[in-house]
């Protein structure tokens, strides 16, 4: 057990002051010797008191002993036996002066008036004498002073004796009372007290339990403090061990955080970023977490004009579960890059971000998507392909400009196939495909919807006639003969239906269904030839 005397708390005045011992001893003998000087003082008073009764007493029995010799000697008029009765009297030592008198004269006189030393001042004591031969005949008065000196004395001396008496006694059970308290409490108490101002937290020391008190409250006391100190072990050892379980845990999040190939970053209500890692910064061209105090919004980095980013937080953080979207960003003149961000909500209205560069996924969906969107022998658009761009091309259309959808039949196909095979074909198909990407405008739309049929897209036409332009062009141009090689020729016309509109609210079935009217009206005007749907 370490023996260091620890500092003094604030406002400690001393040892004593500091020592429960002491302050009890203390307490104790200033309560008792408080309660003992009350005591003596008001056992000298109502002992001064019952000392004067007690000698007004004793004088008027002395008055009653001698009323029947003064009433003869006043009935006598006999001066020698009153002054004999007075002289007995003045004799007692608590009676200071005797006068008897008989008529208006005094018959016997012994004693001086008492002066005395106090502030007390006693009235003689009277009484009157009758006749002895007839008990209601008043022949004279006996006056008795008492001895205020004596009297005094005797109160003073009495008092002094039985405070004297009282303070030894109120000695004698304070100091019983002080041992006891002080070897049954405050110095069991104290050894605790010690004990513990000594104890080394987390040493596993406990206290020792003070001698005689096993059973009694301050062993319980004891008993109690050794199983909190054995439960303040426990939790010291636990939080110790989730300490270090926490600060392995937060540097295999740093390690996590500083190292992931993924965004990781923390996002306020506002749309404020509060701290990313190196990731993000090298993606989306943040300085490293410390090196800058200006606040950037993540809206703003994102390029987020439609607000997209506000709705993601509102979603996450009204649901109070993860929200998700995708994010496409320019990065240099011409590169771009999409970005997966995840909003997981947090407390304090803040959101915890994962960004993750899917780029490449995007990219292969893309290629997924223009691959199922083309024709595979001739490179152009399909069906779908078509569809989908041509309600792109109405939807943008602006106002006082036209588009043209031309459905292109080949004429003759069928016998080429026939007669030189399908492989030949195909050769005429694809040499169709380029010469109809040759004749159209590079904004154009060039489409094979299946077998021999072909679709172009005019888009951002001043009028009608670049239209019947381009048409005439397609059936001059698909008119000539084809070169399949080693002398081989094939021939083949082309029977164009164009429907035109200059309204964006015309649908695309709409305008297929007038170009293939319009198609079948070319041919039957001879094939090889254009028609415009009415």
């Amino acid at each position: 057990m370490s023996t260091d005397t620890a500092p003094r708390p604030p406002g400690d005045t001393g040892w004593i002051g500091s020592s429960v011992v002491w302050r009890t001893t203390l307490l104790i003998l200033f309560f008792a010797g408080l309660v003992g000087v009350l005591a003596a003082l008001a056992s000298t008073v109502l002992v001064a008191r019952e000392e004067r009764q007690r000698m007004h007493n004793n004088i008027v029995e002395l008055m009653a002993t001698v009323e029947r010799t003064a009433s003869v000697a006043t009935f006598a008029r006999d001066e020698v036996l009153a002054a004999e009765v007075a002289r007995g009297l003045v004799r007692n030592a608590s009676v200071a002066r005797v006068v008897i008198r008989e008529g208006g004269r005094d018959l016997a006189v012994e004693g001086d008036i008492p002066t005395g030393t106090g502030s007390i001042r006693l009235p003689p004591l009277e009484r009157d004498l009758t006749s002895p031969f007839n008990p209601v005949e008043l022949v004279g008065q006996l006056q008795v002073w008492p001895a205020i000196g004596k009297i005094e004395h005797e109160v003073a001396a009495y008092s002094r004796f039985i405070a004297i008496i009282l303070c030894v006694q109120l000695a004698v059970v304070v100091l019983a009372v002080a041992w006891v308290v002080l070897n049954v409490i405050t110095r069991p108490v104290k050894q605790l007290s010690d004990q513990l101002h000594h104890l080394q937290v987390g040493s596993g020391e406990q206290l020792l339990l003070p001698h005689g008190h096993g059973g009694d409250e301050i062993g319980r006391l004891a008993a109690d403090i050794n199983t909190l100190i054995a439960r303040m072990g426990d939790l010291l050892a636990g939080e110790r061990e989730l300490r270090t379980q926490r600060e392995e845990s937060e540097r295999k999040f740093r390690l996590i955080f500083e190292s992931a190939e993924t965004g990781i970053f923390t996002l306020d209500g506002e749309g404020i970023l509060h701290d990313w890692n190196p990731w993000l910064a090298r993606k989306l061209g943040l300085p490293q977490l410390g090196e800058t105090e200006q606040a950037y919004s993540l809206g703003g980095i994102l390029g987020d004009d439609t607000s997209r980013l506000d709705a993601l937080m509102v979603r996450a953080l009204a649901d109070q579960r993860p929200a998700a979207t995708d994010f496409q960003i320019s990065v240099g003149a011409t590169g771009t890059l999409w970005l997966h961000l995840v909003l997981n909500p947090m407390p304090g209205n803040l959101m915890q971000g994962i960004v993750n560069d899917v780029t490449e996924r995007k990219r292969a969906e893309a290629s997924a998507i223009a691959m199922a969107e083309r024709d595979q022998l001739t490179g152009l658009l399909n069906r779908r392909g078509i569809e989908h761009r041509l309600d792109d091309a109405l939807r943008v259309m602006r106002a006082g400009s036209g588009l043209a959808l031309m459905l292109i039949d080949l004429d003759g196909f069928k016998q080429v196939n026939d007669s030189l095979g399908h492989e030949a074909g195909d050769r005429v198909l694809a040499s169709v495909a380029r010469q109809l990407e040759h004749v159209v405008r590079r904004t154009d739309l060039v489409a094979r919807i299946g077998g021999d049929e072909f679709i172009v897209v005019l888009s951002e036409l001043e009028s009608m006639d670049t239209a019947r332009f381009i048409a005439a062009k397609v059936v001059s141009t698909l008119g000539r003969p084809v070169e399949l090689g080693d002398g081989v020729v094939a021939r083949i016309g082309a029977s164009v239906g164009v429907a035109y509109t200059g309204s964006s609210s015309e649908s695309a079935e709409s305008l297929m269904r007038r170009a293939d009217d319009a198609m079948y009206d070319a041919k039957r005007a001879g094939k090889s030839q254009f028609r415009f749907a009415s």
